[in-house]
């Protein structure tokens, strides 16, 4: 079955218009994916080594993010917890609209500011929000389940325990979310025995992101959301976006966030506290003013159509492959207020995670690689 998402055009930045209703439509988990490290993957698509195109020419940031025809896939700035600081663009700008629903002023959506404290499995949470839909919440009936990309737009891992901007109302459970893991993908579009999986992408109340949430586990729950045009249902690969990056010889920009980054990573693994002066110091393609990027920030540059290297090749060539060990984590900007040092992500599938274990533990990485990230406009 398809999990179908059809949603609302909303209008530009800073003003979404509301006006016009949606279209209607029917219908303690480990965070390591399979660990074999290997590189299975959709094809990528999407990148251009020539182009200059810039998918937020016009300004209209809404428009570009409605028809970019991908959910799962960030074509908006990515929101960053105001309390960055001022090299990191794209402070987050939520409005409580007062009628049970949020704006994100950056990236067009419309959230449900509470949930269910319980609601069950991935299929009632699925209903839910379509329930949501059907009823015409808040005056709309394209109510849906979030990407990974698009849940991670919410969190803030600056708050500690409760890594969730305050505007929402945050509940105990997994969140689930509208974008099945890539092996349950190939499952079902397959039914391959070798990858008979059940995971689902989904979030902790701390705002960690984990790829093995399983969908038949009872007490999940969901934040629904609605805008940005079509893509993808849950059980479809990843699409990425048109013109998504324009590829330098040391540097790629995402032409959707507005991002700037190094194509490779250090030399060698480092410390959390050692990365800041790591990106300060580089000069790519004349370009300096590099820092670490955020956990949201790493986020975007992850393809859920892939596992064993959940990146874009082209824009991102060499990257490690693998599961577990430091060598495949990345480090982000935000200190951990959970435990450990700092923040990471590893590429093996896209989770993320603090460095808080032990020797063997999935979130071991005492070091770490950095890929370093630019504002285009600094």
């Amino acid at each position: 079955m398809k999990y179908l998402l059809v949603l609302l055009v909303i209008a530009t930045i800073g003003a979404c218009d509301d006006s016009s209703p949606g279209k209607s439509h029917s219908s303690d988990a480990d965070t390591d994916s399979d660990g074999d490290g290997d590189s299975d993957s959709d094809a990528d698509a999407g990148s251009d080594s020539d182009t200059d195109s810039d998918s937020d020419s016009d300004g209209d940031v809404c428009a570009v993010a409605a028809g970019c025809g991908s959910h799962k896939w960030a074509c908006w700035p990515m929101p960053n917890p105001p309390s960055s600081g001022g090299d990191v663009p794209n402070p987050a700008s939520l409005s409580d609209n007062g009628d049970g629903t949020v704006t994100d002023n950056l990236t067009c959506l419309t959230w449900e500011k509470s949930n269910p404290e319980s609601v069950g499995d991935w299929w009632a949470n699925y209903d839910r929000c379509a329930q949501l839909a059907a009823d015409s919440f808040a005056g709309y009936d394209d109510w849906r389940l979030p990407t990974r990309i698009e849940m991670a737009s919410i969190t803030d891992v600056t708050l500690g325990y409760t890594g969730y901007y305050d505007v929402f109302d945050v509940t105990s459970g997994y969140y689930v979310t509208g974008s099945f893991w890539y092996k349950t993908i190939l499952t079902e579009a397959d039914a391959d025995p070798n990858n008979d999986e059940d995971r689902v992408w989904g979030y902790g109340t701390n705002g960690f992101t984990s790829n093995a949430i399983v969908r038949s586990d009872s007490g999940l729950v969901a934040r629904c959301v609605r805008g940005n045009g079509s893509g993808e249902a849950a059980d479809e690969y990843a699409a990425e976006p048109a013109n998504h990056y324009t590829i330098g010889t040391d540097a790629v920009t995402d032409n959707y966030t507005g991002l700037v980054w190094q194509r490779g990573y250090s030399d060698t693994l480092m410390t959390w506290s050692a990365a800041p002066s790591y990106c300060a110091g580089l000069t790519l393609d004349g370009l300096s003013g590099w820092r670490v990027p955020t956990i949201t920030e790493l986020a975007t540059t992850v393809n859920e159509a892939k596992v064993g290297g959940a990146i874009v090749d082209e824009a991102f060539p060499g990257n490690p492959v693998g599961c577990k060990e430091p060598q495949y984590w990345f480090w982000a900007a935000e200190a951990s207020e959970v435990g450990g040092e700092g923040w990471g992500l590893s590429y093996c599938d896209g989770f993320t995670g603090w460095n808080s274990g032990g020797d063997g533990a999935w979130n071991y990485f005492p070091t770490a690689n950095v890929r370093c990230v630019r504002n285009a406009d600094s």
